[in-house]
């Protein structure tokens, strides 16, 4: 097998999703770290201005890294406690914990196992400290259900104390280690529909606890209960961050953090240090919201920082000077701190007008510099660099970070848009210019985004004209369904939803114009007359088939009888009258006139294979080729790389596997080979894992041999796309999980290359 040396960077968003915390290390004041949900951790550059990921290793076989649910620094030392299991709930007797340990600043780790369970993206994600490094080699970890693990100098674990077994939320330990406060979830210890006591104190180092006083929530509904989020101390007062989740809140007994739904109120405590025994309430205001980010800085005497959580009207930041006795407001929405957005997405006119701030879970004081604050959002990181005085600036710091979730990419053979990016929370991207971060892409006529689009067609003739299945986003501001482009994405439309078939109908049209629901999967006719698409209801799309002609759509459907299979549409390349349906079971279907009709034909492909998840749960990739009727590469997973042709004389289809038994191929795309590109010689890109080697791999010669294109050290973890590029040879694009999307270029470097 051939290796061809590539050079590989970000096709830049920045930022994107759920930055959770971050670590400086404390005798190393030049040294931050942050960890993200999904996107592992990152490493803060001050003479660069950006942020150097340190997950890039991480392959789809094993995705732990990129899963981090606590880190620590200290003496030149990164610790990374992270975890990933493939139930996403918390099981503590499922132990997937990994402990990582760097001592050149995340360039290289050793691992070991931790025996608990750990899941970086699960709720709880965002409260902490849940890690921490004692000077006498210890380390102490707040596990998410399997309690306090402390890890001495042998590399032993061991979980004790009144705490085992506990949901926990965060830890403080003492400079003598002899004592340590806990947080918990007040789940396994909960009364009726109440939660448990939430803050225990030890004394002895961990050998017993005792519960310490705490503020109470006084409703009595459904998870009632305030939790402990985080913990913070100065030279005489420990500080505890409270929240209590509402009763909407979607996570169940797991919605303790503002990740798990909405907070109904929320608590600010002091405790003398020397005592911790009863506590003062210095709550910041009345608002009906939780508390969480928590700082007390170290060379002001007096100052202590706590951000809100899920704030009606926004999120704050208050400021105190004399430790919790009064406070100000140092930042809210618009009106209070001067908020300077430097990524185009984040502007308020992208926000109805209002700052993008959420899930303001962590706050971090640079040691040695009063004036530096971090805080981390749902939509990543910010910075105040003059903090101690009275008109403060704070500024998006998100360059480098790539935490988002691509879920499809495709590459125009024409016009001014290189790349159409499909991804998760942001909606899409349409990039110009492969380097630069877009302009607010997918949004209505007044800037307000959709979100987490599911897919995108054109028509190969005229890519200008575009239509995409998107959500609405949080707040309604859009609303979920098919949305039209005429001009390459610069400007959409969104088209009316059929309302008015039956009363199901109407239910689904109803649940998709809610926000952050699935609208279902879109398919263009080759010469952009027509668009069909499934309706969707969560991961389910429903074989009712709505047929488009750019302005009133019908309702068409594909079967008769009631049962109605998940199913995605794909567009022939070539004839506007042909259409493909691929199900659940491995089902096929044709229609060739236009959609109105479909017929299921037998399937040559291996059964079981579910065609019909979308978003993330989708395990296969499907690609029509350009130019060629009736043909698509199909990438399925262990099955591995088939090619899928479609015969219009016999009605039938006829598959040929193009990857050897044993390979495994999760991505595929198909990338200009000869000119021209439609109608022309594709190369065949995927991702997988090719006699043995796992990596990037493309073949110009229909899988009989291939090329690796990567090496151990560029895997950028979980892949839900591959794409080859149509105008460009050699190039292709990664759609990532969780590091962004990822453009390979062969033989060419560039300054901003990972």
């Amino acid at each position: 097998m051939n290796k061809i040396p590539y050079s590989y960077y970000n096709a830049p968003i920045p930022g994107g999703g759920y930055v959770t915390g971050f670590a400086f290390d404390e005798k190393n004041a030049g040294v931050l770290y942050c960890r993200t949900d999904i996107g592992g951790c990152y490493r803060y550059s001050y003479k660069d201005e950006r942020w150097q990921s340190l997950a890039i290793h991480v392959s789809m076989e094993d995705l732990s890294e990129t899963f981090p649910i606590a880190i620590a620094a200290a003496d030149g030392k990164l610790y990374v406690a992270c975890g990933h299991s493939k139930e996403y709930r918390c099981d503590p007797d499922v132990h997937c914990g990994r402990l990582c340990i760097s001592n050149d600043g995340g360039e290289s780790f050793i691992s070991e196992d931790i025996p608990c369970f750990i899941h970086g993206n699960l709720n709880g994600r965002g409260t902490g400290k849940r890690l921490i490094a004692g000077g006498s080699g210890r380390l102490y970890f707040a596990s998410q259900c399997n309690g306090l693990g402390i890890r001495e100098k042998d590399g032993c674990w061991s979980f004790k104390g009144v705490c085992a077994e506990m949901y926990l939320t965060g830890i403080y330990v003492s400079p003598d280690e002899k004592t340590i406060v806990a947080g918990t979830a007040g789940i396994t210890n909960k009364d009726g529909n109440r939660r448990g006591h939430s803050l225990y104190v030890s004394r002895d180092g961990g050998e017993s606890f005792e519960p310490m006083k705490e503020p109470a929530d006084k409703d009595d509904r459904q998870y009632s209960g305030f939790v402990a989020h985080r913990i913070a101390a100065d030279d005489e007062y420990l500080y505890v961050s409270f929240s209590a989740s509402s009763p909407d809140a979607y996570a169940g007994w797991m919605a303790y953090s503002c990740d798990g739904g909405w907070l109904k109120s929320g608590r600010v405590a002091r405790y003398l240090l020397k005592e911790l025994s009863d506590f003062e309430d210095i709550t910041p205001t009345e608002a009906a919201c939780g508390y969480g980010g928590i700082v007390a800085d170290p060379l002001v005497p007096g100052m202590v920082a706590v951000a809100s959580l899920c704030a009606p009207g926004g999120d704050s930041i208050w400021v105190s000077r004399d430790k919790g006795q009064s406070w100000e407001v140092a930042l809210h929405d618009l009106d209070k701190g001067n908020m300077i957005f430097r990524t185009d997405y984040l502007k308020p006119e992208c926000h109805g007008g209002h700052s993008p701030v959420h899930w303001m879970s962590d706050l971090a004081i640079k040691p040695h510099d009063k004036d530096e604050l971090w805080f981390n959002t749902g939509t990543g990181v910010f910075v105040s660099r003059n903090f101690t005085e009275d008109e403060r600036s704070f500024c998006d710091c998100c360059d480098g970070i790539e935490e988002t979730v691509h879920l499809n990419l495709y590459s125009p053979p024409a016009g001014d848009v290189l790349l159409i990016d499909i991804l998760g929370d942001l909606g899409g991207f349409a990039f110009r210019d492969l380097h630069k971060a877009c302009k607010n892409s997918f949004a209505d006529d007044k800037g307000n985004r959709y979100i987490t689009c599911i897919n995108a067609d054109f028509p190969d003739k005229d890519p200008s004209l575009i239509a995409v299945a998107a959500r609405g986003n949080w707040v309604g501001l859009t609303k979920g369904g098919i949305i039209l482009s005429r001009d390459g994405a610069e400007s959409w439309e969104r088209l009316p939803l059929p309302y008015g078939i039956n009363e199901r109908i109407d239910e689904i049209c109803h649940g998709i114009e809610q926000p952050n629901v699935n609208p279902g999967w879109v398919a263009m006719s080759a010469d952009g007359s027509r668009i069909v698409y499934t309706l969707a209801e969560f991961y389910s799309l429903w074989a009712d088939n709505a047929i488009c002609d750019g302005k009133s759509i019908r309702i068409e459907y594909l079967s008769e009888n009631s049962v109605r299979p998940k199913l995605k549409i794909y567009s022939d390349r070539t004839d506007p009258d042909h259409f493909y349906g691929f199900g659940e079971n491995s089902r096929l279907y044709v229609s060739s006139d236009g959609g109105r009709s479909f017929k299921e034909l037998p399937s040559p492909l291996p059964g079981g294979i579910d065609f019909g998840l979308i978003d993330s749960a989708d395990r296969t990739q499907i690609r029509g080729n350009s130019g060629f009727f009736g043909v698509f590469y199909l990438a399925l997973d262990k099955h591995g790389l088939w090619k899928l042709t479609y015969d219009k004389e016999s009605m039938s289809f006829s598959a040929v596997k193009l990857s050897a038994d044993g390979d495994t191929v999760y991505r595929c795309g198909l990338g200009i080979k000869e000119e021209p590109y439609i109608g022309g010689e594709k190369m065949i890109y995927i991702c997988g894992t090719i006699g043995g080697e796992y990596g990037f791999f493309r073949s110009a010669d229909e899988g009989r041999s291939w090329d690796k294109l990567n090496d151990e050290k560029h895997c950028f973890g979980d892949i839900n796309s591959i794409e080859g590029d149509s105008r460009t040879y050699g190039r292709f694009f990664i759609g990532s999980g969780s590091l962004g999307v990822i453009v390979g270029e062969e033989e060419v470097h560039y300054e901003r290359t990972f």
